[in-house]
């Protein structure tokens, strides 16, 4: 049994602000869902849930108050220079503030924005802009595009260690690593891959300063089928070195416990009626 990411839920202070950005910044469909409001981005990409941002925090048993750097970002991955280019105008028109203005590197081609909750979204191509040559505007400028993946980061203190509990102790599979710099973990039936940084190196690749404390604004959910799987879940995490924050319980919509990983980030085991 390895968890992977079934559900990313978002804390978020104004419901409706939060679902217009998604829907018209990233034109991405919304609907109801478990009591909270569900979007969809495509394929390889769990499913994020929109929450208001106590209730997250309720629900897991922590402190809602937050500070500075969250310690954690999305990635919004598409197939060209000029799909990051059409993207980003439209976020920004839909509420989104540029962190990072879009630049080539090695890699590839990219910018950070800051969503009107405070999450930072990374939109990103593989594929650079040529170094000559004029740039021209994108086809459909300003108009949303589907990407190819949406993977989640985190920041943490100790690469190590964190690889450890995620590898060792929960059983996630490497996906590809460069040395204790960056560690990407698969996801799995077509959910979003979980990568991991330095929190200090997280922070500055988003141009964003790495102070910050307190709840990091959202959880994860590993849906299993019983309540056995449940329990052995937390029971894993805490051996792997994790919290159990809230041990599990029946809730009304089934039966489900959180821990949180050794950086605080808050996962939740549920079975759903």
């Amino acid at each position: 049994m390895n968890p992977k990411i079934d559900i990313l839920t978002l804390g978020v202070r104004d419901v409706d602000q939060a679902r217009q950005f998604v829907e018209r910044g990233f034109g991405a469909a919304v609907q109801p869902e478990d009591e909270a409001l569900a979007i969809t981005l495509g394929p390889n990409s769990s499913r994020v849930h929109l929450r208001a941002w106590d209730e997250v925090a309720f629900d897991a048993g922590v402190e809602s108050v937050s500070r500075g750097f969250r310690a954690f970002t999305l990635s919004y991955i598409l197939e060209s220079a000029d799909a990051v280019d059409a993207v980003l105008a439209g976020v920004e028109r839909h509420g989104g503030r540029v962190c990072k203005p879009p630049k080539s590197a090695f890699w590839g081609y990219s910018a950070y924005v800051t969503d009107p909750s405070g999450f930072l979204w990374k939109i990103a191509s593989a594929k650079r802009r040529p170094l000559l040559g004029r740039k021209e505007p994108a086809a459909g400028y300003g108009q949303a595009a589907r990407p190819k993946e949406v993977p989640i980061t985190i920041g943490v203190a100790d690469m190590k260690r964190s690889k450890e509990f995620y590898r060792d102790g929960l059983g996630l599979q490497v996906k590809k690593a460069f040395g204790n710099k960056f560690v990407m973990f698969e996801g799995q039936d077509g959910t979003s891959d979980l990568g991991m940084y330095k929190r200090e190196a997280l922070a500055e690749d988003a141009a964003v300063p790495p102070e910050g404390s307190g709840f990091h604004g959202f959880s994860i959910t590993h849906a299993v089928r019983s309540p056995t799987e449940v329990d052995a879940l937390l029971a894993r995490a805490a051996d792997a070195g994790g919290q159990v924050v809230r041990p599990a319980r029946e809730d009304g919509r089934g039966y489900c416990g959180y821990f949180a990983d050794l950086d605080g980030n808050l996962w939740q085991a549920a079975t759903r009626n």
